[in-house]
């Protein structure tokens, strides 16, 4: 019996080191785990550096972007835009409100409007009051596109633009005047609205004038005075 616990015991003592050498949490070769976020913050909760606007219509306060037309009429739809260099595929998160009788939304894939100062063309995500507009496509300044796709929709548009709706549903209403969380997923033509992380506009666009790369914008709408806010405006490029 005494030689068998001896013998037991010389076992577990060479075996530990092994053990001890294969389970090692502090080896180099062991693997890590990366938890450093890809998206990176486009504004600082300070002011508007790396952004360009009217700065009669923009401002900052509270770390909050504040768009306004209560004070000075704009004439026409009016952006502030971002500096930074052109994003293609791109998850953009942000958080909005709109308050008064009218509509803003974000701008992406765009481009500046030559002769016209802060106006932008190309895709919008809607933010709209009534239901159906709210975290719709529009596009603005896109000839005869106007309203691309609406919420609830799931939709395939071919290369002469005939539009295939592939699955429809109603949407409930929202109150943009609280914060909703907006969220717009771009991976080649596919594009891709979420709106409080339920998905509001699925679309592959083949139309001829469909775009792939562009500039990010905040708009305020011309006509009934109204206010704008923005915050925690966060993007991943997808394609870095």
């Amino acid at each position: 019996m005494k030689k068998t616990i001896s013998t037991l015991l010389t076992f577990s003592f060479l075996a530990a080191p092994a053990f001890a050498e294969h389970h090692n949490p502090e080896k180099k070769d062991q693997p890590t785990v990366c938890l450093e976020d890809p998206a990176v913050s486009l504004f600082n909760g300070e002011n508007l550096d790396g952004w360009s606007g009217d700065p009669k219509f923009w401002s900052v306060k509270d770390g909050v972007i504040y768009g306004s037309t209560l004070e000075h009429k704009t004439q026409g739809n009016t952006f502030l835009i971002y500096q930074g260099e052109d994003v293609g595929d791109f998850h953009l998160t942000l958080e909005a409100r709109c308050i008064g009788n009218n509509n803003s939304g974000v701008m992406y894939r765009s481009s500046l409007v030559e002769g016209k100062p802060f106006a932008m063309a190309g895709y919008q995500c809607d933010i709209h009051p009534k239901p159906p507009f709210t975290a719709m496509i529009y596009g603005e300044r896109m000839g005869k596109r106007g309203i691309i796709i609406t919420r609830g929709q799931k939709m395939v548009i071919d290369e002469s633009g005939k539009k295939n709706v592939v699955s429809q549903q109603k949407p409930e209403g929202v109150d943009i005047s609280e914060w909703n969380t907006y969220e717009i997923i771009c991976k080649g033509n596919h594009i891709i609205q979420k709106l409080n992380g339920k998905v509001a506009i699925d679309l592959v666009d083949n139309d001829k004038g469909k775009l792939l790369k562009g500039k990010i914008g905040l708009q305020l709408h011309a006509g009934a005075p109204m206010q704008a806010e923005f915050r925690n405006i966060r993007l991943e490029r997808l394609d870095k």
